[in-house]
């Protein structure tokens, strides 16, 4: 089955409005004025340089616990609604042409989310449905960007099922 579609001219507008920062945010994270919020495995930030150790889990018994919940979140996300990411095609990035592309496949798309020591996390998956980007991040701990916590919160609530943890990003 194939992975991803392109999405229409008009769904890409209608996406690219909702969320004008978007390919800004695909290649800068963080620079929004989006508010957000972390999901991760992790039930406090990891401030405390003696516990910096716990970020470093690349395998074993620990390792598998952590992709099981992030993959029951991703499997649930995916169910929910239609779900987008970014494709980029050309020389990166002076003369790349970035567009949006739709997930079609659900084997495909968790394989994609699948934890990989070699490779810093890449996905980046747009929720127009309610309102939100996820964007996984390099510590297990993924970051929801959002305009309404109210219109996000099902995708919040589905991470607290699969036994993640919401961090405020207040008071850092």
């Amino acid at each position: 089955m194939k992975l991803l579609s392109i999405v229409s001219p008009a769904l890409s507008d209608q996406i690219n409005s909702q969320f004008p920062e978007l390919f800004n945010l695909h290649w800068h994270q963080g620079e929004t004025k989006m508010e957000r919020i972390a999901i991760s495995v992790f039930d406090h930030w990891l401030v405390d340089e003696s516990e910096w150790h716990l970020k470093e889990c690349y395998e074993g018994p620990e390792r598998i616990n952590r992709d099981k919940k992030f993959e029951f979140h991703w499997q649930a996300v995916f169910a929910l609604a239609p779900i987008y990411t970014i494709r980029s095609r050309g020389c990166w990035p002076h003369k790349s042409k970035r567009f949006l592309k739709k997930y079609l496949d659900r084997t495909g798309f968790l394989q994609q989310c699948h934890f990989d020591k070699q490779n810093a996390p890449s996905q980046f998956i747009v929720i127009p449905e309610y309102d939100c980007i996820y964007a996984a991040s390099w510590d297990d701990t993924n970051v929801l960007f959002y305009h309404s916590r109210e219109k996000s919160e099902p995708i919040i609530d589905l991470a607290s099922r699969a036994g993640l943890f919401t961090l405020e990003f207040t008071g850092l």
